[in-house]
């Protein structure tokens, strides 16, 4: 006598008959409730942030245009992606405020691969419906989601967009990593402009954040500090330390650079209690600052 019995896996039944096995239409997944708006960004908020409050006014009226797309060019180190995640934090206070909800999305551009897995990240925080069928197209179910104004209003960070074959590029490089399902249909096509959302985006590369925002006027250069700025963040991270001379001087010394002045302060606030500043000697605080790793470039 045959035997007979069903498998399910994967969102698929298979009926088997002594050795036979065949496929039937896939098991319908379990309906899901619709989360709340959840807020993503996957850094902390800087309790030492230095207000550079005219690029975060910039960032704030650009970005408030209803399916808008803001990008920050500037050289690794400026503090892009601070200011991102600062623009970030005050979005979500500002809907606070109103009694509002907004969805936060970081997603890191260095790769079409980190790319895809931003989106996979998406998809699961908003449970979108079809996201664990095998050969779900994870990347048009966002673009799809994200543009029904039903789900809510939502911000994406695109962090790092520093290539432009990740976007636009068909090269052998980029089919090997595309998924299964993706196909070679480019990634800029998968960023939707909706009126329920807007895209922030940092980018070393001028000509890309003009072909991903479409509008000059959109995009923000970000350069250096100034001293006033520059002096704040130093003694802002290493306490007073030393006086205004030798913190103008270090500063200067460090091209007014963000990344490296934060990296300089975690050195002298790591060293200080071993170390106590002889204002005599001269410290390599550049040198000993680029030994440090840091995840964020700026």
């Amino acid at each position: 006598m045959n035997s007979v019995g069903v498998l399910q896996a994967s969102g698929h039944s298979r009926v088997h008959i002594g050795n036979v096995y065949n496929e039937v239409v896939p098991v319908p997944e379990r309906s899901e409730t619709p989360p709340r708006p959840s807020f993503t960004i996957p850094f902390r908020r800087d309790d030492n942030f230095v207000e550079r409050k005219t690029i975060l006014d910039r960032i704030h009226r650009a970005s408030s245009a209803p399916a808008s797309r803001v990008a920050l060019v500037g050289l690794g180190g400026v503090g892009k992606s601070q200011l991102a995640i600062e623009h970030a934090y005050r979005v979500r206070d500002r809907f606070r405020k109103q009694n509002k909800e907004i969805w936060a999305f970081w997603v890191h551009a260095g790769t079409r691969a980190r790319v895809e897995e931003g989106f996979n990240a998406i998809a699961d925080a908003a449970k979108i419906p079809g996201r664990n069928q095998p050969k779900a197209d994870i990347l048009q179910l966002v673009y799809q989601w994200l543009h029904n104004e039903r789900n809510g209003q939502w911000l994406m960070v695109l962090d790092s967009a520093d290539d432009v074959n990740v976007f636009y590029g068909t090269d052998e490089k980029v089919k090997q990593t595309a998924t299964i399902g993706e196909g070679m249909r480019p990634l800029w096509t998968y960023l939707p402009q909706s009126s329920n959302g807007s895209i922030l985006i940092t980018t070393r590369d001028k000509e890309l954040a003009f072909k991903l925002t479409g509008d000059h006027r959109n995009l923000i250069e970000v350069g250096p500090m100034d001293q006033d700025h520059a002096l704040t963040l130093l003694v802002t991270k290493s306490g007073p330390q030393y006086n205004k001379d030798e913190g103008t001087k270090l500063v200067e010394e460090l091209e007014y650079m963000p990344l490296a002045i934060s990296q300089a302060a975690a050195y002298i606030v790591q060293r200080a209690p071993l170390r106590p500043i002889d204002p005599d000697k001269s410290y390599d605080y550049e040198t000993s600052a680029n030994n440090e790793s840091y995840e964020r470039n700026g």
